[in-house]
């Protein structure tokens, strides 16, 4: 090879994974994120990572690496929207419907105001880069690299919104960085590992209504405090930084047929930060009474450990990331058709609660109860030219999500994904493919009846969420 074409071959790879570097914050929806390039969006992630010379089996699936001949590099932005819609009413701890009593200067308080804001239009909008990079070392191993974004959830709603007490922004993402090997124990099997290391960052905030908590307090004695009184915002941040490993086998029976077993292992994922409440001076009185009506002491009695430092005090919970083990199927026709089919188990029933402690207290457990869940997928490649190939997937994906603990900070349920994609090979540059991808999600109704935890208030929310999104792929493979 002489000079000038190394020099073109490491440009080229160059840009396309410098583009990780530069691509900005990653955002994601849903608590579980496809880890594919635009070819497996546009199939809707049929037959995972054993279409031939696909990159993401780095991560996906390491055993596949074992089959691509070639050393390859893929870069994708993808660009994803979500819409969130709440119809349905919220209600106080008493039943009546959801206000905010206003506090007058002289410490007062005024009749409730109704909150009747349905949260607007809920959701987000981002972008997520992922990159794959697989270079085969002899006939028998293969290396790989990849950053992913294997888990992510947005969720958006409107300050005056009517649900305020069980979710304001949400925000939970996750960066992995992998290294994969495989081995080709002959022609027709092979096996492989990895280790994956990701940071994980979580941005929650809410209405923490501290007056109805005071109120179903066992140790307030049940004193009717007005619910909602005041304003009394909570944020927490926290992050951390986890190890975990995958594993993958690949079986050629045929000459046509392929076929893959993968498993992600469960990574344990401890966050640590800061929470702040910003609290007015209502809100501290009735979290921190000096003396009740009665002369009896009431200090802390509503949130034990619980600080109003406006510097923020310590905070952990723990958020899992769950096991994942899938099974892919891919058959080729003909030299034009091939399709692939794939079904894949999470291990979502390890995440019970989102529980929030500060320096050993308890602040606030929110009980989730989520259940196993599948996702089926069908889609294929059809080479409809030498350089052009097309794609079309359709996919059905469980929630892991139960009626009686849905809330609106992850309103999820059973959907649909269709896809399109198209795949494009640069007649100027050798080796260059540029592949594109449009999916799109239709998102079950979700129906939302459920009771806030006294420490949060205790207030309901009786309605459903409509969601609907979409997804635009788009993908620079380089072959060398």
């Amino acid at each position: 090879m002489n000079n000038k074409k190394q020099q073109l071959h490491v440009a080229t790879v160059l840009a396309i994974w410098g583009g990780l570097v530069i691509a900005g914050p990653v955002q994601a929806g849903g608590f579980s994120t496809p880890t594919y390039g635009a070819p497996g969006w546009g199939r809707a992630f049929g037959g995972g990572s054993l279409f031939k010379n696909d990159p993401s089996a780095a991560y996906n699936n390491p055993a596949a690496m074992a089959f691509i001949d070639q050393n390859v590099a893929q870069f994708t932005v993808d660009y994803a929207r979500i819409k969130l819609k709440y119809k349905g009413t919220a209600t106080d701890y008493q039943g009546n419907p959801a206000s905010i009593t206003p506090v007058n200067p002289d410490g007062s308080t005024g009749d409730p105001v109704p909150l009747t804001g349905d949260g607007g239009e809920g959701g987000f909008t981002a972008w997520l880069p992922t990159g794959f990079m697989v270079i085969p070392i002899n006939d028998r191993f293969s290396f790989g690299l990849s950053q992913v974004i294997p888990q992510g959830m947005r969720s958006t709603w409107d300050d005056g919104w009517k649900g305020r007490d069980f979710a304001v922004d949400t925000k939970i993402e996750t960066v992995g960085l992998t290294g994969s090997l495989s081995f080709k124990v002959n022609d027709a099997f092979s096996v492989g590992g990895g280790v994956i290391v990701q940071h994980t960052n979580g941005f929650v905030s809410q209405n923490l209504n501290l007056t109805g908590a005071a109120a179903l307090s066992p140790g307030l004695g049940g004193i009717p405090f007005p619910s909602g009184a005041g304003s009394n915002l909570m944020r927490v941040k926290v992050d951390n930084t986890s190890v975990g490993w995958f594993t993958g086998v690949v079986w050629k029976p045929t000459d046509r047929d392929t076929l893959g077993l993968n498993y992600h292992a469960k990574i344990k994922n401890k966050l640590e930060g800061k929470y702040n409440i910003y609290a007015d001076a209502l809100g501290r009185e009735y979290t921190t009474l000096p003396v009740g009506p009665n002369g009896e002491t009431l200090v802390g009695l509503a949130y034990p450990g619980l600080k109003l430092n406006p510097d923020g005090a310590n905070a952990t919970t723990q958020l899992d990331i769950p096991a994942t083990a899938g099974l892919d199927w891919v058959h080729v026709f003909s030299d034009r058709f091939t399709l692939g089919l794939s079904a894949t188990w999470t291990q979502w029933s390890s995440f019970k609660n989102l529980t929030l402690k500060s320096d050993g207290n308890l602040i606030v457990s929110i009980p989730y109860n989520y259940k196993d869940s599948m996702m089926y997928s069908l889609g294929g490649d059809y080479r409809f030219t030498d350089r052009l190939t097309l794609r079309a997937g359709v996919a059905f994906d469980q929630t892991p999500t139960r009626d009686s603990t849905r809330d609106p900070r992850i309103p999820d349920n059973d959907r649909w994904f269709t896809s399109l994609g198209f795949g494009y090979e640069i007649k100027e540059i050798p080796g260059l493919s540029i592949d594109g991808a449009y999916s799109r999600q239709f998102v079950k109704e979700s129906p939302i009846r459920t009771q806030n935890v006294d420490r949060l208030g205790g207030s309901t929310l009786d309605g459903k969420v409509d969601a609907s999104g979409e997804v635009v792929s788009l993908s620079a493979t380089y072959k060398f």
